[in-house]
């Protein structure tokens, strides 16, 4: 692995951080097989979970949350063996204590699992060693992101049935409610959820780029956060059945390998997309930058109120020119009074985008809107206005309607660790990134996207009920140790080629420099930075149909004057060999180690 970052940490330091990322890059997963169920046992989480072969749940967790919507980190104090309850192969249990700690709060919990037959349940039993503030505490199932679509009926806790059906397009708010039991069909089998202990609903949690809808408790209707006491018990449980349908006899387990003629992937030259251009965002680092040939961007958010907007703007102007890159300007205001200042900064024959949001809703506001669109056009701006979301996706689609129609193009960032931070979920949420491009493309009505910043931390809390990081966590809090791992190469390489779609005109990730940045302070490139160059000077190119169906690697085969460059990732915990060939061409073999990438000319 590569840790360029890690050059002016002390030896302890960066041993720790060293240690920390191997243990998330290579995390044990244990399998566990009982009856007809299979899961996977990581850490906390029973993931993956099969009944008969079959995938049924992504899967089913406990989760402990404070105050701020922050996730206290969990750690099971040990693995039992399972056991059986009765002798019988099919009625087994295990039991899981799990410590919760994070930002000056601790929860304990026994989380107990059951196999029984057709039955598998999972119990919460928590209690909280001293007071503390929360916004939620329980068990949390995650539904399959392959449910889109799939009818549902919907049990409420006085009885009421109702149908519907988990949404296909990625829905702005709660498709379910006030929920008792949830019962589907897939591969042949009847499921049902039967929940207890709280009132549970359902989100989708797509908007955030996981890989999944999670029904949870407790209803967001009701009043937090709440005060929980020293001593005060949580207990929750979730049953998930499954019963053979009519149409079971003729279903079979699906295959896991991918389909390739001869044992061969192959390209085909026709062309899928084209390689959009590539930003990256401001820092205040000193690291010195080069000229980054075809970079679209450098983007600067920009505070409207107080002295620091200045001192911002001034590395950011400096950071555009070593870079050789224009400048994309976000100026995140309290009110209209807050932009025509901000303006008066601004280089603007050096500003291509130019865009503002509320500081507290952090969505382009009508008001907002117009007072940027006047003063712009009165100081001879000709770049683009830009409007949307300066957080997730989720924002620009629960705010669509206030969206400005003469807007020249969109915007919403990306970060895939709003709700889970182990390696499984950020990769992930690769293609969902896709989908909720598709998402604002479909929103934006034919506008331009301009997608970022793509960052794998969040850069800073867009539903904190305090107003944000706490300035003594903020560095902790967005920073990803991972930064300077060639892990983050490969998924940066997955996540370009899940954002290649006409109507995406341009992606920013991460910041130009420091430790969430392509450059590490010392000047050492990192992996993401030497495949993020050659991709922004291949802007424009065609991209190529890449053949799909082998779980974890990415391929993007770029059309260039001097041929076809085929960019390849791993974002596997295991060395990956494949063969690939451009049509009519030659066959090359490809081992990439895990969680890398490699690039090679196919002729």
């Amino acid at each position: 692995m590569n840790h360029p970052d890690l050059e002016a940490l002390p030896t302890e330091s960066a041993d720790v951080i060293l240690a920390e990322n191997e243990s998330r890059l290579h995390a044990p997963a244990r399998t566990i097989e009982n009856g007809p169920w299979r899961v996977q046992l990581r850490g906390d989480e029973l993931a993956d979970i099969e009944y008969q072969g079959h995938p049924v749940l992504r899967a089913i967790r406990p989760v402990v949350r404070d105050h701020d919507w922050r996730t206290l980190v969990p750690e099971v104090e040990s693995v039992p063996e399972v056991e059986s309850a009765t002798g019988d192969d099919d009625d087994a249990s295990l039991r899981l204590a799990v410590g919760f700690t994070g930002f000056g709060s601790e929860y304990a919990a026994d989380v107990a699992v059951s196999f029984s037959g057709d039955g598998l349940t999972v119990a919460f039993d928590g209690t909280a060693p001293q007071d503390f503030r929360s916004n939620r505490i329980g068990l949390v199932v995650l539904h399959r992101p392959d449910d889109g679509g799939r009818r549902v009926i919907i049990t409420a806790p006085d009885g009421t049935r109702t149908e519907s059906a988990f949404p296909t397009d990625v829905s702005p708010h709660q498709p379910f409610m006030d929920i008792a039991a949830l019962a589907w069909e897939r591969d042949g089998t009847a499921y049902t959820l039967e929940f207890s202990g709280d009132v549970f609903e359902t989100e989708d949690q797509r908007n955030w780029t996981d890989a999944s809808f999670k029904t949870y408790s407790t209803p967001l209707s009701r009043p937090f956060p709440v005060s929980v006491r020293a001593g005060e018990r949580v207990q929750q449980s979730i049953r998930l059945t499954a019963a053979p349908t009519d149409q079971a006899a003729g279903s079979t387990a699906p295959s896991t390998s991918a389909e390739r003629a001869d044992g061969v992937l192959t390209v085909h030259r026709q062309v899928q997309g084209f390689v959009p251009g590539l930003g990256t965002s401001a820092s205040r680092s000193a690291a010195r930058l080069g000229v980054v040939p075809g970079l679209d961007a450098l983007i600067v958010e920009l505070p409207g109120s107080g002295p620091a907007a200045a001192e911002v703007l001034h590395h950011g102007e400096r950071q555009a020119a070593e870079l050789d890159a224009p400048l994309d300007v976000r100026i995140t205001a309290a009110s209209a009074a807050d932009i025509a200042p901000r303006l008066d900064l601004l280089p603007l024959g050096k500003v291509a985008r130019l865009g503002v949001f509320s500081s507290d809703g952090h969505v382009t506001e009508p008001e907002l809107w117009d007072e940027l669109r006047v003063e712009a056009q009165r100081r001879g701006f000709t770049g683009t206005l830009l409007a949307g979301a300066r957080s997730h996706f989720t924002e620009l689609n629960r705010r669509q309607d206030v969206l400005p129609g003469d807007a020249g193009a969109l915007t919403y960032s990306i970060t895939p660790q709003m709700h889970a931070t182990e390696v499984p979920h950020i990769v992930e949420s690769l293609p969902i990134q896709r989908l909720t491009a598709l998402n604002a493309l479909r929103i934006g009505a034919g506008k331009p996207l301009h997608i970022g910043p793509v960052t794998l931390k969040a850069r800073f809390n867009a539903v904190s009920t305090d107003g944000g990081y706490d300035p003594a966590t903020v560095e902790a809090m967005t920073t990803d140790p991972l930064q300077g791992e060639d892990f983050t190469a490969a998924w940066l390489l997955g996540s370009i080629a899940a954002l290649t779609l006409p109507g995406v005109d341009s992606v920013s990730y991460f910041e130009a420099s420091g430790p969430r940045g392509f450059i590490a302070d010392d000047g050492t490139p990192t992996p993401a930075f030497r495949l993020f160059e050659k991709l922004a000077a291949l802007r424009g190119a065609e991209v190529l149909e890449a053949p799909q169906g082998i779980p974890g690697l990415v391929l993007y085969p770029v059309s260039s004057g001097s041929g076809v460059l085929l960019f390849a990732a791993n974002l596997t915990a295991e060395p990956l060999t494949t063969a690939v060939r451009l049509e009519d061409g030659e066959t090359h073999t490809f081992d990439i180690p895990a969680w890398c990438h490699t690039a090679r000319r196919l002729d």
